[in-house]
């Protein structure tokens, strides 16, 4: 059977998990595209074939052969999939974005002299990204799992590099305030590696990068994974090599502006995780403490 001719997923979801099942088996140029389809859904549902490979640095005939590679006749039969993804979705806030960065996502000339439109540009791109994180419905039952992992486990080591190491500093802080047993692995003296390496498969890793990814937390979520430490992700993409090894991987579309991109939306989430876990942990608490009391009369 041809692959023209194969059943091909109806979903977006269905789509996603066949794309980063497939991906290592993929040539190179076709998970630089399967990369950009997923981190661009929205793009690969609105904009035609020339603007799409154009934005993903490749030819058109790359993206009909990555359609085939799944199952569809041509890109279009494809692009249909990823509209689906925006069905139920708010209005286009990707269309709002883009008219006000301009055509290529740009700051505008009369935006780079004024303040207030700068900050209007960063406010907005926030919105849009918390109004996906908002639409994923799968980030519920993820997130249920991910306050599990935390509340029935040891030690939380919070590893993180670079940009994504205020989130963790947060996540330390508040985790210390309810009284849960953290390790904030900052790798002061270039111990980051000795830092992690104590985490056993009692603990859990809360591990946070997006692109370009930190080589050094990749490896210690490799490493850990292999040690039976359970893994809890904050990342921007399933194809991250954090998403890769991880019990949970919470993935977010980080909010941008040119070149510079906010933290606004990972924090939000980083919060949500926070209190969840502070519920969970009063919830152990308070039906430890009940146990308790049966036994004492």
């Amino acid at each position: 059977m041809k692959k023209s001719e194969a059943t091909h997923p109806e979903t977006y979801e269905q789509l996603e998990k066949a794309i980063i099942k497939q991906f290592p088996s993929l040539s190179k140029r076709l998970q630089q595209i399967a990369s950009h389809a997923l981190d661009n859904p929205s793009e690969l549902a609105l904009d035609t074939i020339a603007q799409v490979s154009q934005r993903a640095g490749v030819q058109p005939s790359s993206l009909i052969r990555f359609a085939q590679e799944f199952g569809f006749s041509g890109y279009s039969d494809m692009q249909r999939v990823f509209r689906t993804r925006l069905t139920d979705a708010m209005p286009d806030y990707k269309e709002r974005l883009r008219s006000l960065n301009g055509a290529e996502g740009a700051p505008s000339e009369e935006a780079k002299g004024d303040a207030s439109a700068l900050l209007d540009q960063f406010v907005e791109a926030d919105i849009v990204g918390l109004r996906r994180l908002q639409q994923q419905r799968r980030m519920g039952p993820l997130l249920d799992q991910a306050y599990k992992l935390i509340t029935d486990s040891e030690i939380v080591y919070v590893v993180a590099h670079r940009r994504s190491f205020p989130i963790a500093c947060y996540l330390a802080y508040a985790f210390s305030q309810m009284n849960v047993r953290n390790v904030l692995v900052d790798g002061v003296g270039g111990m980051f590696m000795q830092q992690v390496g104590h985490a056993t498969n009692r603990d859990v890793i809360i591990a946070i990068s997006s692109k370009a990814y930190s080589p050094d937390v990749a490896q210690v979520v490799r490493e850990a994974k292999q040690r039976g430490v359970k893994i809890v992700a904050l990342t921007d993409s399933p194809l991250s090599p954090l998403a890769e090894h991880a019990d949970v991987s919470l993935e977010v579309q980080q909010a941008s502006v040119g070149m510079f991109r906010s933290l606004a939306v990972t924090m939000t989430l980083a919060v949500t995780l926070v209190v969840g876990v502070g519920r969970a942990v009063e919830a152990k608490r308070s039906h430890g403490n009940g146990k308790k009391s049966k036994r004492q009369t």
